[in-house]
């Protein structure tokens, strides 16, 4: 428990930033609270003894609401920036109720602020906790959540109607997934789909017009250039087999395509001293020459500007991995933060289709 504390934390420091800074401003802020009845998704078969009921809860949320103080903010429609408190009931003993807080942005689809009809999606990733895990004594069934802690994450789509210049009506369709990247096995994640009833309050409202602002095309030219260095601890592929740590050293060409956008190309070398360990243990390769536990891959990379926050998305092929474990393609999607035009933080989970591998965090550097 120790040392996913140690790892979790650094969320604790990249993820607030997100949204905590959009508070001070003395714009509307807005309280939401609502309730939810949903099912668990059985996105493998594994988990299927766990569904026995249908999970409850609800959820309280602050935003505050946006009106153009800040170029971004009217690229994307001037979204709401905020923080939602999450419980959930399962149900079912083995495993037990989740309590997660969460900082999220609110998109508006609708161009017409102006309209009593606002059609609207949420993305969010945060922390929660559990009450019940897996024990190999106590609760053996539970091979969803192995560690107390886990990642918490808010997708939703959502319907709001105004009733008054204050208060509104909504109804959503969420995702709600909670999982610790592959920290400590067992870790399937557990995956909750929900329709929710709410109401919302603007709490110091105040009639405020949106800034338009004609913008200017990036003028970037050439190609930038980033060196990450991510790390952490992961428990490789077999349950009980221990939390090691892992290093990625990460070279990234990429080019700005306009104001949101840059797309590029990655080079990067993974070294995993838990997949160290498995291979030297690995029955299979008995009497064999043990692979190398180094590998290298390329990916192609995105990176989504919002404010001084992006949304990093890759798919990549390793070129070199002699035990070949996941098999050749990985997946990435995660945050960064910059604290600056050149020093940023990261966090991003690394996944071979449904199958996490580790949840990296990141410093890197950005030359131009």
């Amino acid at each position: 428990m120790q040392y996913l504390r140690n790892i979790l934390i650094p969320l604790l420091l990249i993820i607030p930033a997100m949204v905590f800074g959009q508070f001070r401003s003395m714009g509307n802020k807005k309280i939401e609270a609502d309730v939810f009845h949903g099912f668990i998704l059985k996105h493998k078969p594994q988990i299927a003894h766990l569904i026995t009921e249908h999970p409850t809860g609800f959820r309280i949320s602050f935003d505050q609401k946006t009106y153009g103080s800040e170029l971004w903010q009217q690229r994307y429609n001037f979204p709401d920036v905020g923080l939602t408190f999450v419980y959930v009931n399962y149900g079912d003993d083995r495993l037990g109720k989740s309590f997660a807080v969460i900082p999220h942005y609110t998109f508006y689809i609708n161009k017409n602020k102006a309209s009593k009809n606002q059609l609207k999606y949420k993305l969010g990733l945060g922390l929660g906790y559990n009450t019940e895990k897996y024990h190999k004594e106590y609760n053996n069934k539970n091979n969803v959540l192995g560690t107390d802690l886990n990642f918490g994450v808010i997708l939703e789509t959502e319907y709001q109607r105004e009733l008054t210049d204050r208060f509104f009506l909504h109804l959503h369709v969420a995702l709600t997934h909670f999982s610790n990247g592959s920290i400590k096995k067992p870790n399937s994640g557990i995956n909750v789909v929900s329709s929710n009833l709410g109401v919302s309050y603007l709490i110091n409202y105040q009639k405020t017009a949106y800034t338009y602002i004609e913008e200017e095309p990036v003028e970037e030219k050439g190609l930038g250039y980033t060196l990450t260095l991510s790390a952490g601890m992961h428990e490789y592929s077999k349950q009980g087999s221990g939390q090691y740590p892992f290093f990625v050293l990460s070279g990234l060409v990429d080019k700005r395509l306009n104001h949101k956008s840059a797309l590029g190309i990655t080079l990067e070398w993974f070294a995993s001293l838990s997949m160290r360990n498995e291979i030297k243990y690995d029955v299979w390769l008995t009497d064999q020459e043990k692979p190398d536990w180094h590998r290298v891959g390329i990916a192609l990379s995105h990176e989504l500007f919002v404010n001084s926050v992006s949304l990093i998305s890759q798919a990549g092929y390793y070129v070199y991995d002699e035990y070949n474990y996941f098999g050749k393609i990985y997946l990435r999607l995660g945050v960064r933060k910059y604290f600056n035009d050149h020093i940023y933080s990261s966090l991003v989970v690394k996944s071979h289709a449904a199958k996490a591998e580790a949840a990296e965090f990141a410093l890197g550097w950005r030359f131009r």
